[in-house]
């Protein structure tokens, strides 16, 4: 049928109207919706199109991280899904392009992320084990960022490998000790039943607090270092409804804490000035000692690969006392599960003891391989450079060893 030209004018804006309504539509129910959404077919959260306008952000304060104002479960049901690239705009220009989104910190050290983290009340846009982000871009709580899905699945083999998971839930775990992640640490010249470490036994946050308050307790503990709670978290902590940690507040009262909070940057020359500062903190006080972070992985992890290195710990038994805590937490098993366990002990604590390596003059500049590196000197030099004196590291040996020990060449 043919019309007149009078008629396919009036067709075209006929159709062309609707065009424009049905975008002026996506726009706006796009921004209005991305507080509440609700997709009624799946091929909706296949899309490639996802796009949330003008979230709202405030800092993450423990660490300088970006807190976006999603909770995982509003940002997953929107159509994200962990493994996505994704690009953030903030409003004051910032961009962070091409990012993974992950259910955990599996990006490299010193990468930026989007990570969904149990525990935390929003998705966190952050450095994997670097600066503050929050003051990087220069942010301010009055700023919004727009979030898009740059490329579906696009880190999706890194989530899979890496991806890992606990309950905070006693029943799930065979004994209160691999539940509160607390081990005896006898490697090298360490005494035994001198050095214990795990959990935070006052954050109550994964409810293992007073699990690990009383194997302190059960253990003679008679100082606690803390490398994550400042003297702020404390009052928070002890006026906690769920607050049942009286053995380490009766340490705490009695000046018996070391309160040496580390941030995740452990590149950072404040890191290794506290590391240091926590040994002379030991060394000056008697033990046995307790070392934790919140979960007594990271910070705990590295603090306690340099403690077992000065004390004469092979390569081999550091990194096994390291990945004991994914074997606790997350089932992680150096035989059934050999690719995971690789790959978190390369991206962890291999980087962790590769990166104090480099900063030592006598590895060879990263050629020599770390099981066959003098961990002990390279330890003890790590230390002299960051404020313990050959005379504090003796100190600290005839507290925590049975060995005597030699200055670093």
């Amino acid at each position: 049928m043919k019309l007149s030209f009078n008629k396919k004018i009036q067709k075209i804006s006929f159709i062309m109207s609707l065009l424009m309504s049905s975008i002026v539509f996506y726009s706006c129910s796009t921004k209005v919706d991305s507080q509440k959404v609700n997709f009624e077919s799946e091929s909706a959260t296949q899309s490639e199109d996802l796009l949330l306008l003008d979230l709202s952000i405030k800092e993450e304060q423990k660490f300088g991280g970006v807190y976006i104002e999603k909770t995982t479960d509003e940002f997953n049901d929107f159509g994200f899904v962990y493994g996505d690239s994704v690009d953030v705009i903030f409003s004051n220009g910032y961009e962070a392009l091409d990012i993974p989104y992950y259910s955990g910190y599996y990006a490299k050290t010193g990468e930026i992320l989007l990570a969904a983290y149990p525990g935390y009340d929003y998705i966190d846009l952050c450095i994997n084990n670097g600066d503050s982000l929050w003051e990087r871009g220069k942010f301010k709580n009055t700023d919004t960022v727009n979030i898009k899905l740059r490329k579906r699945g696009k880190y999706k083999k890194n989530q899979d490998l890496l991806n890992i998971k606990y309950t905070n839930n006693r029943e799930d775990y065979v004994s209160d000790e691999v539940f509160a992640n607390f081990r005896n640490v006898k490697l090298g010249n360490i005494k035994e039943n001198i050095l214990y470490r795990g959990a935070s036994p006052i954050d109550n946050g994964h409810k293992r607090a007073s699990y690990a308050n009383d194997l302190m307790q059960k253990a003679n503990v008679k100082y606690d270092v803390d490398l994550s709670d400042t003297e702020k978290d404390f009052e928070k902590h002890f006026n906690a409804a769920d607050f049942k940690s009286n053995y380490f507040k009766s340490l705490y009262m009695d000046n018996k804490v070391s309160v040496t909070p580390l941030s995740m940057n452990y590149k950072s020359s404040d890191f290794g000035k506290k590391v240091a500062k926590a040994l002379i903190d030991m060394s000056k006080n008697e033990g046995p000692y307790y070392i934790h972070c919140v979960e007594g992985k990271d910070r705990t992890g590295f603090v306690l690969a340099v403690i077992e290195g000065l004390a004469g710990a092979t390569y081999e038994e550091i990194v096994n006392d390291y990945m004991k805590t994914y074997e606790n937490y997350y089932g992680v098993d150096k035989i059934k599960d050999k690719e995971k366990y690789n790959a978190i002990k390369e991206n962890c604590i291999d980087d962790m003891l590769r990166f104090i390596a480099d900063s030592d003059p006598y590895t060879g500049n990263g050629t020599i391989e770390l099981e066959y590196l003098d961990w002990t000197n390279i330890m003890g030099r790590y230390l002299n450079k960051n404020g313990m004196s050959d005379e504090d590291i003796f100190n600290w040996y005839e507290k925590v060893t049975s060995d005597d020990y030699s200055d670093p060449d």
